[in-house]
């Protein structure tokens, strides 16, 4: 009888929710013992975990909402910066308006474990703080640009990767062709306001599309974008 009620002490104490709230939170946890949950919610957080296993590899582990930053995950992941240059090929724009996509990949797989938007500085650099450790194909992509890949980058603590990448996919279809011609012919002359303006055919970033953006696409008339 003794050891039964132990046992049952036990459990009561093991399945004690506790809970900690302010402001626009309430965290709370418990011991799962046959029961419980694994998923919490409150304000602008949720919150899933399970005992002993890491954030899914290629997730963000890192929770942001009013005043708080909250970090989950049972096992250690480390965040790591990786910077660079963009080179906006042919544009004479301002480049700190030109959102940039980073796809970061597994080595060979196209599937994205992480999609970042970059921000660029006045010299086309960036810099992002992210759950990064290991070698990943880095792939970045712009508006009128074909998508740019690098293979197997090595991230270890902070890692380095610059992309060029090549200028005129008017109908961003990853590749130059007549139908990018067609576009820029549709929208020639144009200024922003004008009904027919098309900021994608404004290669060059002049707030006009002339014939300085036909040479451009002559130039690289039949680019084909990185996978």
């Amino acid at each position: 009888m003794r050891k039964l009620l132990a046992t049952l002490a036990l459990l009561g104490v093991a399945s004690l929710t506790l809970a900690q709230s302010g402001g626009d939170f309430d965290l709370s946890w418990s011991v799962i013992t046959g029961g419980g949950v694994t998923f919490s919610t409150g304000g602008n957080f949720q919150l899933g975990s399970t005992l002993g296993q890491p954030v899914a590899f290629g997730a963000s582990p890192l929770h942001t909402g009013g005043t708080f930053d909250l970090s989950d995950g049972f096992w250690f992941v480390r965040h790591a910066t990786l910077s660079g240059v963009i080179n906006l090929l042919d544009f004479g724009g301002d480049v700190t308006l030109v959102p940039v996509e980073l796809q970061v990949r597994a080595p060979g797989i196209l599937t994205p474990l992480q999609v970042h938007t970059l921000s660029l500085n006045g010299s086309g650099g960036y810099s992002l703080v992210a759950p990064l450790e290991g070698v990943y194909d880095l792939s970045a992509k712009a508006s009128h640009w074909l998508r740019q890949t690098l293979p197997s980058v090595a991230v270890n603590g902070s890692g380095v990767a610059n992309f060029s990448l090549v200028n005129g996919d008017v109908d961003g279809d990853s590749e130059v062709t007549l139908f990018d011609f067609g576009a820029l012919v549709a929208a020639f002359g144009s200024m922003p306001g004008d009904p027919n303006w098309n900021a994608n055919a404004d290669l060059d970033g002049d707030d006009e599309v002339t014939l300085f953006d036909f040479g451009i696409l002559v130039r690289n008339f039949g680019a084909i974008e990185d996978d």
